[in-house]
């Protein structure tokens, strides 16, 4: 093998190894995005849940279904001239 073949092809291998190094480099630098952009993305929906939670304890909360019953919808307690009293007879 003749000497400029030789440097040649060390050459070659060099720039080969210098485009894998900088592939890799630009593919850490996309995954290291793609991993920030997924984290945000994650705490954004445990911010969600959190607000979900909060918004689900509140309407089991008797007290709060009541008030929502009453203020938006216009509802009142039952009156005991309401109610019927159904017996065996009236079946």
């Amino acid at each position: 093998m003749t000497r400029t073949k030789f440097f040649t092809i060390l050459f070659l291998m060099s720039v080969a190894f210098m485009f894998t190094k900088i592939y890799q480099h630009n593919l850490f630098i996309k995954i290291s995005y793609e991993k920030q952009r997924l984290g945000n993305k994650r705490n954004e929906l445990k911010k969600q849940k959190n607000e979900l939670l909060v918004q689900l304890y509140k309407l089991k909360n008797q007290h709060e279904v009541k008030r929502i019953a009453q203020e938006k919808f216009g509802m009142q307690p039952m009156k005991l001239s309401q109610i019927i009293t159904v017996t065996s007879k009236d079946l």
